[in-house]
C-alpha cells in the first residue's frame, strides 16, 4: 500500500518510493529502497522535503522486540490490557471531576500494551473480543486503540505515531460524557434532535481537550474521527485525504469494534460478519486502501472467530497472517460431534492437508451464542 508520511516520522525499515512534496525529488541512491540506517533518514531530512511516499507492503519496520508465540504472550497482553483499561477509566474520571489530563503519563501507561502488540499482536487482539457491554465506553475506546495501533504498525508508521493513535482512540468519545445516557443507550430510532446531540460529541470533546493543552495532532484527530471518505460524515464533511491520517485509521477500527460488541439495542456481529459489512463501505465511509490494509492486518477471519473446519471440527481463530487472510491459525476445541477435546493448534496456511488429502479450510463462522459458549476459556 502506498502512503504519504511526514519525513519526521521516517524510521528504519520503511521502503521509500519518492518525494511527495511537489517538485522536490529524492536522489536515486535514497529512492525506491528500504531505509537501512539513521544516516539514510538524516540524508532525507537534509533535503528539506516535508513528505515522502512509502510502500508499506515492502516496508519492514525495525524494532527491538523479539517475537513471541500466542501462548507466551497472552498473559502479558491481558495484564497490559487491564492496566490500560484502568488508565482509560482514570481519564474519564478526571474529566468528570474537572481535573487536569496528563497525556505524557497516559503514553507511559500504554507502553506495555504497545510493546505486547509489537511482540505478538494476536494476543492483544484476542482480548478485544471479550469486552463487556456494561463497560462499553471504556472497553470500546481501548479496543479501538489496540486495533488502530495494529493497523498503524502494519502500515509501517512510527512508534510515536502509534502512541498518538492510541491516545486519540482513548479520548475520542470524551464528548459523550455531556450527552444524556438515555440518548446514548436508546433502543429505538433516534429523533433528529437526538442525532444532532450525538453528532456534537467530537466538538464537545475537543473543546475540553483544548483547555487541557492537548497536542494539536490529537485534537484534530479526535474532532475528525467520524468523517467519511466520501464527505458524508461529521462534523465538517471532510473527504478523502483531507481527513487526518489518524482519523482515517481510527474510523475503521471504531466501526469494526462497535459492530462486534453487544449493545442494549442490538446483538453483536461475529468478527467475520463485521469484516464483510465493513467491506461494503469502501469508498463511502472508509478510505479504500486503509480498509484493505485493515482487512489484511486482522484477516478475513479475525482473532476471536469461532469457526467450523471442513473436517467437521470446531475451533477459535487465535492469529492471522496478512499473506494468507483466509488461512489463520486455529485452536481446535471440539471434534465433529461437538465434544470437547484436548486443544490442538493448526496453522491452516501451513497444515492445509488433512489425512485424507483434502484441503483443510474454514467453512463457517458461528456466533458463540448459537452454542451458548463463553469464548474467554478458549483464548488462553
Amino acid at each position: 500500500m502506498l502512503e504519504k508520511i511526514k519525513t519526521t516520522n521516517l524510521q528504519e525499515g520503511m521502503f521509500v518510493i519518492c518525494s511527495a512534496s511537489g517538485m522536490a525529488s529524492i536522489p536515486p541512491e535514497l529512492s525506491n529502497k528500504m531505509i537501512s540506517s539513521k544516516a539514510d533518514i538524516a540524508a532525507i531530512l537534509k533535503l528539506n522535503i516535508s513528505e515522502v511516499l512509502i510502500d508499506s507492503e515492502q516496508s519492514s519496520p525495525q524494532n527491538n522486540f523479539p517475537q513471541t508465540t500466542y501462548s507466551e504472550e497472552i498473559l502479558f497482553a491481558r495484564e497490559a490490557y487491564n492496566n490500560a483499561l484502568h488508565c482509560v477509566q482514570r481519564i474519564y474520571q478526571t474529566v468528570e471531576d474537572k481535573g487536569q489530563l496528563n497525556i505524557s503519563e497516559y503514553k507511559k501507561d500504554i507502553t506495555p500494551l504497545l510493546d505486547s502488540i509489537d511482540r505478538n499482536s494476536s494476543a492483544a487482539a484476542s482480548i478485544t473480543v471479550l469486552a463487556r457491554a456494561d463497560r462499553y465506553l471504556y472497553t470500546h475506546s481501548l479496543n479501538t486503540a489496540i486495533l488502530s495501533s495494529m493497523l498503524g504498525r502494519y502500515m509501517g508508521l512510527s512508534r510515536k505515531t502509534m502512541e498518538d493513535i492510541s491516545i486519540t482512540a482513548m479520548l475520542m468519545n470524551l464528548g459523550q460524557l455531556w450527552i444524556s445516557p438515555k440518548v446514548m443507550q436508546k433502543k429505538g430510532k433516534l429523533s433528529h434532535d437526538e442525532f444532532e446531540l450525538i453528532k456534537n460529541h467530537p466538538l464537545k470533546g475537543c473543546q475540553y481537550l483544548k483547555e487541557q493543552a492537548t497536542p494539536e495532532t490529537i485534537i484534530e484527530s479526535v474532532y475528525s474521527h467520524h468523517e467519511n471518505y466520501d464527505g458524508t460524515g461529521y462534523p465538517q464533511g471532510l473527504s478523502g485525504n483531507d481527513i487526518p491520517q489518524i482519523s482515517r485509521i481510527i474510523s475503521i477500527c471504531d466501526a469494526y469494534d462497535a459492530m462486534t460488541i453487544e449493545r442494549p439495542y442490538r446483538e453483536a456481529l461475529t468478527p467475520h460478519s463485521a469484516i464483510k459489512h465493513l467491506y461494503t463501505m469502501a469508498n463511502s465511509a472508509f478510505h479504500p486502501r486503509y480498509l484493505e490494509s485493515f482487512i489484511k492486518c486482522v484477516g478475513i477471519y479475525p482473532v476471536g472467530c469461532f469457526v467450523k473446519l471442513s473436517d467437521g471440527r470446531y475451533g477459535v481463530v487465535i492469529s492471522n497472517t496478512p499473506k494468507a487472510p483466509l488461512l489463520p491459525r486455529v485452536k481446535i476445541v471440539f471434534n465433529s460431534r461437538f465434544r470437547a477435546i484436548h486443544p490442538e493448534f493448526i496453522d491452516l496456511s501451513k497444515d492445509s492437508e488433512t489425512k485424507q488429502g483434502n484441503n483443510l479450510e474454514i467453512v463457517e463462522c458461528i456466533h458463540p451464542k448459537t452454542f451458548k459458549l463463553e469464548l474467554d476459556r478458549f483464548l488462553w
